[in-house]
């Protein structure tokens, strides 16, 4: 065995795999924005989701971008819930013009939830959690109306069992998935206050 191979974190196995939330969300018209706007968007836009992932009391347990896409996963299903609707909701709430952006900015998130394992990143280096679920996520964002958020019967099913006060998740019907992934009935959650 090579010296840096010992470093290396055990294989997942199936101890060590853990149900989560998973959300994905992108910006509708990002691929519109001029340069300038793109600039403005990573200093404003994703600086704002920063400061609200730094003070929220629903912190991810794995956090990623690039472009607009964000990337996060939750240790339950109430946290990315509660989460998604925060964002969406800062989204809303923010004029983006006066930060030289469209005022029309609006997140869109998909959330689905599922068995992942633990393990270090190849790459980075840093804990991520992989599966099959979370490709499923990722194909719920794409068909997400902007400003909404929409969730897997999965995630719906999971937030019931589990006694969700703070959002519902109201049947939207059975939508076609992004990327052919299929049909599968959709949920949108709303805040419950």
């Amino acid at each position: 065995m090579r010296e840096h191979d010992s470093k290396l974190t055990v294989a997942p196995s199936a101890q060590s795999s853990r149900i989560a939330g998973i959300l994905f969300a992108d910006v509708v018209g990002f691929s519109s924005l001029s340069d300038m706007e793109v600039v403005r968007f990573h200093y404003e836009f994703l600086g704002a989701v920063g400061r609200l992932l730094a003070l929220t009391k629903y912190p991810p347990l794995v956090r990623n971008t690039w472009g607009d896409g964000l990337y996060l996963i939750f240790p339950t299903v109430r946290d990315a819930g509660v989460f998604a609707l925060e964002l969406c909701a800062m989204t809303v709430e923010t004029h983006w013009g006066e930060l030289e952006l469209p005022e029309s900015l609006r997140v869109r998130v998909g959330l689905h939830a599922g068995p992942l394992f633990d393990f270090s990143d190849r790459v980075t280096g840093q804990l991520t959690l992989a599966g099959k679920h979370v490709t499923r996520a990722a194909r719920v964002e794409p068909v997400t109306p902007p400003g909404m958020v929409y969730a897997t019967q999965e995630f719906a099913a999971l937030a019931a069992a589990y006694g969700v006060t703070e959002f519902v998740c109201e049947p939207v019907g059975r939508v076609s998935l992004a990327k052919k992934a299929g049909v599968t009935p959709l949920f949108t959650v709303r805040s419950n206050a």
